[in-house]
């Protein structure tokens, strides 16, 4: 009874470590009495969960690795705390730096025993059977890293009589090339990128925005577009893809492609008469990334393909930042490693359910090549160095309280959904239930990164002094 307890409170403490990290390296911690006494009263609260912890996995005799975590953190915790009192009041000189990195150290040896906690209870045998391919009520419409798949297919146009009926089709199976649902979070994060240039001074006028946001959706539509082409014999393969349109033979590979050209010659004479050169090279940068390096060259051949085709989506930080400013800052660059970091943290849960799919498919992802208790682990690794970005954005781009308490709520969700994770495994509870436990996970990542960047919009642009 006393070990579930034990993961709890590690969790717990994981988050109100973090928040505490995520508090000190933002502007919040130059909010006022109210919010420093805040700061001190959880400080006492994240040192008795931490004490806590220690106790009761010297009382369940936890494994070696969790006991020496527990307690390895309750002195460094103790030792932060004394560095940073005694800088407060002035008996030492305070190094903020230092203090920070000391608690992001604290925080990262905390969630590396979190990891060992849920692997343990995890060990019991489940099932590595490749399961059914039946849907199990869960969705069943994976990403690429960062790229939602296609919509529901109709029906061949084609067979129908109407005019209007066949119009109706065929428009939707181009817009389904595109991959919209993609499209709102690279916006967002676009807009991002654009908060972050206005917080540094930058004046921002309307038709940057709407070019930007413009030139980039045609670019998302043409890189969707390429990937449909060149997937088109994998997807035929994958339940979840079968249906995608040039794997139905609703739109022809040379329309498709040309389709695809054509978005990318208009995005970039949209970015060029409109933004500036350097987004508009960056813009093409994304497309060739995602279209060439990540389709072509990495998800076919590598275990490593989403930790680097990552990339191709954090891209619309540094354009936003640069339509804006033309330059890259480092706040720019920082979000972009947010979401660089977040890629695989959010994928790996897509992958782990549909792990059958992209073997049938000869896929390389991580699960079918190194198992899905790889695949959590790197999971947990990733969101904890996500995490940490996110703090070390903060501490750049003078975000506060806001910031703060959305990174730290939504990190907390995402940590929760993948230790539950862990919990199906060790009850053995079956593939359909590890599935639905993945695409919680799923779900939390995209509202983590969505409540962070909304977050970020309203911090840099809505509470921006006039």
């Amino acid at each position: 009874m006393d070990r579930p307890r034990l993961a709890t409170l590690l969790t717990w403490s994981v988050v109100g470590t973090y928040l505490l990290v995520a508090l000190g390296a933002t502007a919040a911690a130059d909010a006022g009495a109210a919010l420093a006494a805040f700061h001190y009263a959880s400080a006492v609260a994240v040192g008795v969960l931490l004490a806590a912890a220690a106790l009761l996995a010297h009382r369940t005799a936890a494994s070696r690795g969790v006991r020496v975590g527990t307690i390895a953190v309750l002195i460094a915790y103790v030792a932060q705390a004394g560095v940073g009192l005694a800088g407060r009041t002035g008996v030492l000189p305070f190094d903020g730096g230092a203090h920070l990195l000391g608690g992001i150290a604290v925080f990262a040896v905390l969630l590396a025993t979190l990891v060992i906690r849920v692997e343990e209870s995890a060990d019991a045998p489940t099932p590595d059977d490749d399961a059914s391919t039946r849907d199990d009520g869960a969705p069943t419409r994976s990403v690429d890293p960062g790229t939602p798949t296609a919509l529901d297919g109709d029906a061949d146009p084609r067979a129908s009589g109407s005019d209007t009926i066949r119009l109706r089709g065929r428009v939707r199976a181009y817009l389904e090339l595109t991959k919209p649902r993609l499209m709102w979070l690279l916006c967002l994060l676009a807009l991002a990128g654009m908060g972050l240039a206005v917080a540094g001074g930058t004046e921002l006028d309307g038709v940057t925005v709407v070019a930007t946001l413009g030139g980039g959706v045609l670019a998302t539509g043409a890189s969707g577009a390429f990937n449909h082409v060149y997937e088109r014999d994998r997807d035929r393969k994958m339940r979840r893809t079968a249906d995608r349109p040039i794997a139905t033979d609703r739109v022809g590979v040379r329309r498709a492609t040309g389709f695809a050209v054509a978005l990318v010659v208009a995005s970039m004479a949209v970015m060029l008469a409109f933004v500036n050169a350097l987004a508009a090279a960056l813009t093409a940068a994304a497309v060739v990334y995602y279209a060439y390096v990540y389709t072509v060259l990495l998800k076919p051949t590598t275990r490593w393909n989403t930790v680097i085709g990552g990339g191709s989506g954090a891209l619309p930080a540094l354009i936003g930042y640069a339509a804006v400013t033309g330059t890259v800052g480092l706040p720019a660059v920082l979000l972009a490693v947010v979401v660089c970091c977040w890629t695989p943290a959010h994928f790996y849960n897509l992958a782990i359910a549909h792990r059958e799919d992209y073997a049938r498919a000869d896929y390389p992802m991580l699960p079918v090549v190194a198992g899905v208790e790889t695949a959590r682990r790197r999971i947990l690794a990733w969101l904890g160095v996500t995490l940490i970005a996110a703090v070390l954005l903060g501490s750049v781009s003078d975000l506060g309280l806001l910031y703060a308490v959305t990174t730290t709520a939504l990190g907390a969700l995402f940590v929760r959904s993948v230790v539950r994770q862990y919990d199906a495994a060790g009850r053995g509870s079956g593939d359909e239930d590890e599935r639905a436990a993945a695409y919680r996970s799923f779900h939390a990542s995209n509202a983590y990164l969505g409540a962070v960047l909304a977050a970020i919009l309203v911090e840099t642009l809505a509470l921006v002094p006039t």
